[in-house]
């Protein structure tokens, strides 16, 4: 009777946990790096010719960049070609910076990881980027120094910022995670 019971119990649990899971498959709009964006633009492009006019609004931008990570060891910067998708220009900044999010490659240490990009403004050749991270994405002293790097290397790649600020949950700080003085703004030739 007892084993019988057991055999129940494991069953049943069995089943919840498989059940449980069934809803965490990602969904394609839930996939990185906008891989939908293709089958919108073909939806958009089998639309008669009246809304063809305004396909160039819609339509998802695709440009490469050169995205920084941390070597296996965290003691260099390693860079990799990447693409982004934006649909305005403006996105095209915080989809540069949420590539440094992601490392292509498991050696590589993606060192904005655990930060959340809340907001991205160009104004006057100065980019404003807010950001908040959590608790884990806290870096030693060297793994500060490289993410300050490798935000440079990715932002100044376009020629129409000169300086970016970055501001953690609205605000200036010293420093991000207590290491390295964060200046405000960082200028292209420091």
């Amino acid at each position: 009777m007892q084993k019988r019971r057991l055999q129940i119990t494991v069953i049943s649990m069995t089943l919840i946990a498989l059940l449980s899971a069934c809803g965490q498959a990602k969904t394609p709009d839930q996939t990185s790096h906008g891989q939908t964006a293709p089958k919108q633009e073909q939806t958009t492009g089998s639309q008669p010719a009246s809304s063809s006019t305004s396909q160039p609004v819609n339509e998802s931008k695709q440009m490469k960049i050169k995205a920084y990570f941390g070597d296996e060891n965290g003691e260099k910067l390693v860079e990799k070609e990447v693409s982004i998708r934006y649909k305005q220009e403006d996105e095209k900044y915080s989809e540069a910076l949420k590539a440094l999010g992601t490392s292509p490659d498991p050696k590589q240490l993606a060192l904005l990881q655990g930060f959340t990009v809340r907001s991205v403004v160009l104004k006057d050749k100065t980019l404003t980027v807010d950001v908040s991270m959590s608790p884990e994405s806290r870096l030693g002293s060297g793994g500060e120094a490289l993410l300050l790097e490798a935000l440079k290397k990715t932002l100044f790649q376009f020629s129409e910022i000169d300086s970016f600020d970055v501001l953690l949950d609205g605000k200036a700080v010293e420093s991000l995670m207590g290491h390295m003085d964060l200046p405000h703004p960082i200028q292209r030739n420091s």
